[in-house]
């Protein structure tokens, strides 16, 4: 069943997800508050690297190691919210998005869950978080060209509807324009979202190529989460772009600290992640800081 949510109000204040670890199992709960971080981690030849383990990493919250409270590893599920442009300017993208993003859905592993959701000048949940391929599927021949552009406002709503999610979790967000249509700037939209701690995968195509707001967005907020940014000179450029995502998620981490009490609930916190390895030349991909609401 199709859900809009275009009611969700733009000012929600994101919580941040609590969740405690036993053992190499993680339980979710809501009664503590951490600071949870996805990260990659990739060779000196640009390779993710598999296996490591808790002990392996290192948080530093303002330079201060912090315990690490849970710990979810590379071979654990995600949950998945692919987030497409439906407004006018996409027409003759959607059957290419369509067909990728059915690649997309078909490289996920059992456990992995997706969604699915549009945006033109609203968010539309089409497809709601989980297992079920098929409605996935069934949810992208709903895909309609028509409408304006309410980037800004459709990542932060769709940050907020997810953050609650337990474990690993992502946005994958691809457009074609710039935004004409939302009540956020990109300023306050990045801030938001960025907060959430949830990584964000941007992907721009057509317009959103020479649009500086919108290009812009998807480049912080990838920065800044632990995601990443790509560009679509073609339409037949997205299904390679997301296979390239799909692979990315599957070798992810996901680390969580509780932070001081004393912090101050309106500063930026920088966040430096680390691995502990005789070999030389890993580079780890993660969120750069936070800020507790």
């Amino acid at each position: 069943m199709r859900n809009s949510i275009r009611t969700l109000p733009a000012h929600v204040v994101v919580a941040m997800l609590a969740f405690s670890a036993f053992a190499q199992n993680v339980t979710f709960k809501e009664d503590v508050r951490l600071v949870e971080i996805y990260a990659t981690v990739f060779d000196h030849g640009g390779r993710p690297v598999r296996g490591l383990t808790r002990e392996q990493f290192e948080i530093r919250d303002d330079g201060l190691v912090q315990p690490i409270r849970a710990f979810e590893a590379s071979d654990r599920s995600f949950s998945c919210a692919l987030l497409l442009d439906t407004t006018g300017s996409m027409r003759d993208a959607i059957p290419a998005v369509r067909n990728a993003a059915r690649e997309f859905i078909e490289a996920l592993r059992p456990n992995d869950a997706v969604g699915i959701y549009g945006f033109s000048d609203h968010l539309d949940e089409l497809s709601e978080i989980g297992t079920d391929r098929a409605a996935a599927r069934r949810a992208l021949t709903r895909l309609r060209a028509q409408g304006r552009t309410a980037l800004f406002d459709s990542i932060s709503q769709l940050a907020a509807a997810i953050q609650n999610r337990p474990g690993k979790k992502v946005i994958i967000v691809l457009t074609d324009g710039g935004d004409n249509a939302s009540i956020l700037n990109r300023q306050a939209a990045a801030e938001r979202a960025r907060k959430a701690g949830i990584p964000v995968f941007g992907i721009a195509e057509g317009e959103a190529l020479q649009d500086a707001a919108a290009e812009k967005l998807l480049h912080e907020l990838s920065a800044a989460s632990g995601g990443r940014a790509y560009k679509a000179n073609h339409p037949k450029d997205i299904e390679a772009i997301f296979s390239s995502i799909a692979s990315d998620l599957q070798n992810g981490y996901l680390l969580a600290f509780r932070p001081q009490e004393e912090e101050k609930k309106t500063d930026w916190h920088e966040l430096q992640i680390s691995v502990k390895t005789e070999e030389q030349g890993f580079k780890i991909r993660a969120r750069t800081g936070y800020a507790l609401e």
